[in-house]
């Protein structure tokens, strides 16, 4: 009898080193317990046959598998979105998705929420879930092969890439507004047409602005017009481009604005979007004018005539507001680093969500 027993035990503890979590066997130790037997080390792993390739090896933790977050993710088919802002994994296949935070045991599947016998961590840079726990909720089947200290995945279908890769879209409509900060200064003394710079969407928190924090907006500067002794210089910019977090890239058409209530409003939904007419009704493009501070945003009438008419080229019209009617020294446009602007985009923008924004992002909606 107790040679039997130790045998049982034996391939008990085989059993658990393929990692992970079950609904219907109950670990026979406790990880602590574990830990006292198996030490961290690495293990192999294989998909349908094949070997699955890592950034990092696989690592056994108290007699759980632990494997590269994206590696595994994107080799079954699924999307998966890690969220610096609360350490949170968010991965979707099809209608699975599932959530997991960095040093949490409790994991999402859909609304059910499942234990883990070791939860989620990041060792060396690198993300790391447990293997078993994913492949299951995913739909795939795992075995631990002791003597080869082999994990296999097995998936319904056979491929190594098991689901198509789906993620919500956010849309953004047109004449939204982005709050920015300049990421580099702007000079009418040094900047040439056709000069591009960039600039970082404000976010004070996460779901608060229209794209995820360190969102970048590309610029380019499209005319020019430097101090003379008579008028300021002044600068004019569209929007060309966006780059999100993860690299995604997204042309668009933006335009320059004002965050002064007079240019812009926050609509009952919560989005901050352009007032549609200037103060007298007109259309406008806005223009970074030379002033004491360094420099004013300003509006450049469409179809008018103008000091600026020359130096804009097509944009013609004339400059009103808080630099109308100015007596004042002749200055160069200056916009210092991390000077906050407004950025109107023009048309609506699609882009996919990697990142669970969409959650982040309902609070400010309504």
């Amino acid at each position: 009898m107790k040679r039997y027993k130790t045998k049982k035990i034996a391939v008990l503890l085989g059993l658990a080193l393929a990692g992970g979590v079950t609904t219907s066997v109950m670990p026979v130790s406790s990880p602590a317990h574990a830990a006292q037997y198996y030490a961290p080390t690495s293990a192999s792993v294989s998909l349908n046959g094949q070997p699955l390739a890592t950034s990092v090896p696989p690592t056994v933790e108290n007699g759980r598998t632990l494997v590269p977050m994206r590696d595994i993710f994107e080799a079954l088919g699924a999307t998966v979105v890690w969220n610096p802002s609360d350490r949170s994994i968010i991965a979707q296949k099809e209608a699975t998705r599932i959530h997991l935070q960095i040093g949490s045991k409790t994991a999402l599947v859909n609304d059910r929420n499942v234990w883990l016998d070791e939860a989620p961590t990041i060792t060396n840079g690198s993300t790391l879930v447990p293997l078993r726990f994913v492949s299951e909720a995913l739909g795939a089947q795992v075995a631990w092969n002791s003597s080869q200290r082999l994990v296999s995945i097995t998936t319904s279908d056979g491929s190594s890439n098991a689901g198509s890769q789906v993620a919500d879209l956010i849309s953004v409509p047109a004449g939204a507004v982005v709050p920015v900060t300049l990421d580099s200064e702007l000079s009418s003394e040094t900047a040439k047409k056709g000069d591009a710079f960039w600039v970082t969407v404000k976010s004070e928190h996460v779901g608060d602005s229209e794209f995820p924090p360190e969102t970048k907006i590309k610029g380019v500067v499209t005319a020019v017009t430097r101090k003379t002794k008579d008028q300021s210089g002044a600068i004019s910019v569209d929007f060309r481009g966006i780059k999100l977090p993860n690299d995604q890239r997204k042309r668009i058409d933006g335009s320059l604005i004002s965050l002064d209530k007079k240019d812009v409003e926050q609509t009952a939904s919560g989005r901050i979007v352009a007032k549609d007419k200037t103060e007298d009704g007109a259309d406008a493009k806005t223009v970074l004018i030379g002033a004491g501070a360094g420099y004013v945003l300003g509006h450049v009438i469409l179809g008018k005539n103008s000091v600026l008419s020359g130096a804009l080229g097509a944009l013609g019209g004339y400059l009103y507001g808080k630099h109308q009617g100015d007596k004042v020294k002749p200055q160069e446009a200056v916009i210092p680093q991390g000077t906050e602007l407004g950025v109107r985009l023009n048309d609506p923008v699609t882009y996919s969500d990697d990142y669970g924004y969409t959650t982040n992002r309902q609070p400010y909606l309504r």
